[in-house]
């Protein structure tokens, strides 16, 4: 195609010339495999490039997020079928994971025989307020677990040194709160290692509670209890005793905004209703 006086001629690439068929018309061929190779090297660059940012802006999952992620999705069931109890203590566990704590493998003594349970600590601290916050009052979470899907979870609260704020013995989706007889004891025994939080893949409002704001360091805390719940039926268990032992565990001073010291405070007079939500 041409225009009169001065205009340029209109170049139409070869591959669109009528009249040329590819198979017979060798510019054509050489044109499309131009074409070809150009859309295979800028895909490969497409999906290098996604590949290092996936990589650089997800942390890679390790086996304590992963239980952390599971533990979450049974919460949320828990939470949308009203079992309360069931969401409310999974949070600590969820919140040790969340952090990528490690829990030990312990032999907890259940009704006179060893058995083989998960276990970990969190302290919580809470920090005054004003615009120089410290730490200021804390708690001791304990917690002993077993089962995929939690199928039995032994929980206690601890202030420091040997006082009890809060207790159960959690049977599936219930818990046991009648207790006839117990010692505890909780101390940290050097926490300074650092913390990698994984967020969690579904809204937990209890567990984010916790972890929202916070600032985690990790370590070994000195933890033991024994427990003597009144029998009672539906629960199989009702003694349960943790040797005095060195248990990993982490540390969440709470946030400031979150009114991180009053939450403590409702902890440790027992209304434990104030804090999760």
């Amino acid at each position: 195609m041409s225009f009169a006086g001065s205009t340029p001629q209109l170049q139409v690439p070869m591959a669109y010339l009528p009249g040329k068929s590819p198979i017979t018309d060798p510019g054509r061929r050489e044109y499309r495999m131009q074409t070809r190779r150009l859309a295979v090297v800028t895909t490969l660059v497409v999906a290098s490039l996604a590949a290092c940012h996936n990589s650089a802006s997800a942390p890679k999952a390790t086996a304590s997020s992963m239980e952390a992620d599971h533990f979450d999705s049974l919460a949320v069931e828990a939470s949308a079928a009203g079992e309360f109890d069931r969401y409310r203590l999974l949070t600590y566990p969820i919140a040790f994971l969340a952090e990528n704590g490690v829990p030990a493998t312990i032999s907890l003594n259940v009704d006179g025989a060893s058995q083989p349970y998960q276990a970990g600590v969190v302290e919580l601290v809470g920090q005054t307020t004003g615009p120089n916050p410290v730490p200021s009052d804390s708690i001791f979470v304990e917690f002993a677990w077993t089962g995929d899907d939690v199928t039995q979870l032994v929980y206690a609260q601890v202030l420091v040194p040997d006082t009890l704020g809060d207790v159960a013995d959690l049977a599936d989706t219930a818990a046991n709160f009648s207790l006839d007889s117990f010692t505890v004891s909780a101390r940290s025994a050097g926490v300074n290692g650092k913390c990698r939080t994984f967020p969690l893949p579904v809204a937990d409002a209890a567990a984010e509670d916790l972890l929202s704001g916070s600032t985690c360091s990790s370590g070994n805390m000195a933890a033991a209890f024994s427990l003597f719940f009144t029998p009672t039926t539906g629960f199989p268990n009702s003694t349960f005793i943790l040797s005095s032992q060195s248990l990993p565990g982490i540390r969440l001073v709470l946030a400031q905004t979150t009114g991180g010291e009053n939450r403590i405070r409702a902890l440790r007079t027992g209304h434990a209703g104030v804090v999760l939500h």
